[in-house]
């Protein structure tokens, strides 16, 4: 794919993005998307073969892009659990817009579409940057924790990061609501790790 293709398919994908968030899957047609994009309907059918393939690949943008920042941060900087789900929890606030984007996308069809996680590294754990929390859960106690209490961590920590994230900048960023500074939050989500490793490690 030359780049010229590859900017192309981006472009159509991030348009895509912004109308399925505002509009839903349902209210949102090929030709609005190739209109806003400035391509034709051709070069959307021919990226993408149709609208849910469209969907599908919107999805996945996202969940890659969080999952290959998870990689790099991880294999760069070998933090702790709590400095790693800190940071994943900074990543989310600093692309607030795309996650909160991405929130809508997914709950804009009443269909049943996947987030695609087939072919990355995460693809038998779900949340992305999976693969790093569990290794950093192992790191520090111990590869004994059965196949069951590393799936019960990786949930419990990841979808307190993202729900916090997601509240935290939607709506509870408010002064006048107890412990939400962001050294509250920080805190909170290291207190939730130190929770969890004592657990598994009973």
């Amino acid at each position: 794919m030359t780049d010229q293709s590859t900017d192309t398919k981006k472009k159509i994908m991030e348009v895509a993005r912004v109308l399925f968030a505002n509009q839903g899957f349902e209210g949102t047609s090929v030709r609005e998307i190739a209109k806003a994009a400035e391509v034709n309907i051709a070069s959307v059918n021919y990226h993408f073969s149709n609208k849910e393939n469209l969907f599908a690949g919107v999805l996945r943008m996202g969940y890659v892009d969080c999952s290959t920042h998870m990689r790099a941060y991880y294999d760069n900087e070998q933090p702790k659990l709590e400095d790693l789900l800190v940071h994943l929890f900074n990543h989310f606030s600093l692309k607030s817009h795309d996650l909160i984007s991405f929130f809508k996308v997914m709950m804009s069809t009443q269909h049943s579409h996947h987030m695609a996680a087939h072919g990355t590294e995460d693809e038998m754990l779900g949340p992305p940057g999976g693969k790093v929390i569990v290794e950093a859960i192992l790191k520090e106690v111990g590869n004994t924790v059965s196949e069951e209490d590393q799936h019960w961590a990786l949930k419990c920590l990841f979808s307190h990061v993202i729900h916090t994230s997601l509240m935290y900048n939607c709506c509870f960023k408010n002064n006048s609501i107890p412990y939400t500074t962001d050294a509250d939050i920080l805190k909170s989500i290291k207190r939730l790790c130190r929770v969890v490793l004592a657990d598994l490690k009973k």
